[in-house]
């Protein structure tokens, strides 16, 4: 069994398959919250049937945590498929809430004890309502993704959540009607419901639900002793904050008050008309909306950041500059041992840029006009005509500082490995900056001269 899983390559954490199967999770964690409440409250007989269905649902829960040591995760943008970076992730994350959530406890009190009350039974079964959180995170993962409708994701969470609630209640409510009618008066004796079948007296608790926590109680089931009373006043606090919630969030979806996302999706819209009208290739559709999923869900808009900080004196713009980007231009050996000044003139004149994997930045032979600054993401530097890989360039690193002082000639490829964040000196730009620091644009000079010798 070892020799197989680690056979198993590790899967995209945006892929198809993972797609459905976390569809399936979401099945089985809804079905659990609901049919856990209930037998406990209603007491319900577990049938074969229903015996075989929670055995399956235990089945794929303790699966996906086989599975989860298979699943890369992304980290800066970047996916993370090392088996040993996988494991020690996931077991720092949710792998002891995910163990704890598939413990068979309730199937062994079954098999080996049959005569065990079904409440205790049902109450074996709780922990697994903790993959409830996982199912939300689930959700907030298909609203950011941009091959699902934002808007139905949300609603159909919203309508998950509140009758969720509602169902709970309904089986606490009964739950109580029944345990204080044992020595008293209820509500189930009051209605002739003690004695009526489950499906009878799950929609009567369900409707006092509803209509309690909408602040609509229509008074024909009422509470009959001090517990109901007092769980009565709770339900009635909890319904005003219920009701503020649901239609706080129905107004966020229908006027969608994220302006960012608001503005992401109308390009996103235009886009999509665009390649339709056109009949634009799908795999090269594919390709484009790969590349907004990147900008959105990663917050990679960084020519955005740009726009908005034009805005600002240039003092205070010049200071955020140098805390983000002063490091870049530190590394390159002609720029060390700068003045202050001229680091900061100099990065306020870069340039951003996003790329996706596989595309060119540089292409050997070309006349150089420019340098590059690696932000993040990889980059491979190649030879055209003999296909012999130079070096792999990473988060920190530059290439191309040669173009600014010599028109020459690349003298090698550069291309994305993954998505690249990259910032962009143009030699036109560099040199209105030089103009103004003439003893450093000797030594740059000098230091320029070198090493486009050695290069040679």
């Amino acid at each position: 069994m070892g020799s197989f899983l680690r056979q198993i390559l590790p899967l995209h954490p945006e892929s198809k398959f993972l797609t459905v199967w976390e569809s399936l999770l979401v099945i089985v964690t809804l079905y659990n919250c609901f049919i856990i409440p209930f037998r406990m409250a209603f007491n319900a007989i577990i049938f074969d049937f229903w015996f075989l269905i929670d055995s399956l649902a235990d089945f794929i829960l303790i699966s996906d945590i086989f599975l989860r040591f298979h699943v890369g995760y992304i980290d800066g943008g970047e996916v993370v498929k090392d088996r040993q970076k996988i494991s020690y992730y996931y077991q720092n994350t949710d792998f002891k809430s995910n163990l704890l959530a598939s413990l068979p406890i309730d199937i062994l009190l079954y098999l080996f004890l049959p005569n065990t009350s079904l409440f205790l039974i049902g109450l074996c079964r709780i922990p697994r309502l903790l993959r409830f959180p996982q199912c939300l995170l689930i959700f907030r993962k298909w609203d950011n993704n941009v091959y699902f409708n934002s808007a139905v994701i949300r609603m159909f969470e919203l309508l998950i959540i509140v009758f969720l609630i509602d169902h709970w209640i309904a089986c606490l409510w009964f739950f109580i009607g029944n345990i204080t009618g044992k020595s008293g008066e209820s509500w189930l004796q009051v209605n002739d419901l003690y004695l009526e079948n489950t499906t009878t007296q799950y929609l009567h608790s369900l409707y006092w639900s509803i209509t309690t926590l909408t602040t609509v109680g229509y008074g024909d089931i009422t509470p009959q002793n001090n517990v109901e009373l007092i769980f009565t006043f709770t339900v009635m606090f909890l319904g005003v904050s219920l009701y503020a919630f649901i239609i706080g969030n129905v107004a966020a979806i229908i006027s969608n008050l994220d302006a960012s996302k608001n503005r992401f999706r109308d390009k996103l819209g235009q886009v999509q008309s665009y390649m339709g009208e056109r009949k634009i290739p799908r795999n090269l559709q594919k390709n484009v909306l790969d590349y907004y999923q990147y900008m959105w869900e990663y917050n990679r808009d960084i020519s955005m950041d740009f726009e908005l900080l034009d805005e600002l004196p240039h003092s205070l713009k010049t200071q955020i500059y140098c805390y983000l980007y002063q490091e870049l231009l530190e590394k390159v050996p002609i720029f060390q041992d700068a003045e202050p000044c001229f680091i900061e003139d100099l990065v306020i004149k870069l340039k951003p840029r996003i790329l996706p994997p596989n595309d060119y930045v540089i292409r050997e032979e070309q006349m150089g006009h420019e340098m590059y600054f690696i932000k993040r993401g990889k980059l491979q530097a190649f030879s055209e005509k003999t296909g012999k890989v130079y070096t792999v360039m990473a988060a920190g690193s530059f290439f191309g500082e040669i173009a600014l002082l010599y028109d020459s000639r690349r003298t090698a490829s550069v291309k994305t490995l993954t998505y690249c964040e990259l910032f962009v000196l143009y030699k036109e730009d560099f040199d209105k900056v030089l103009e103004n620091y003439p003893k450093f644009s000797e030594k740059v000079k000098e230091i320029a001269k070198k090493r486009y010798q050695s290069r040679e």
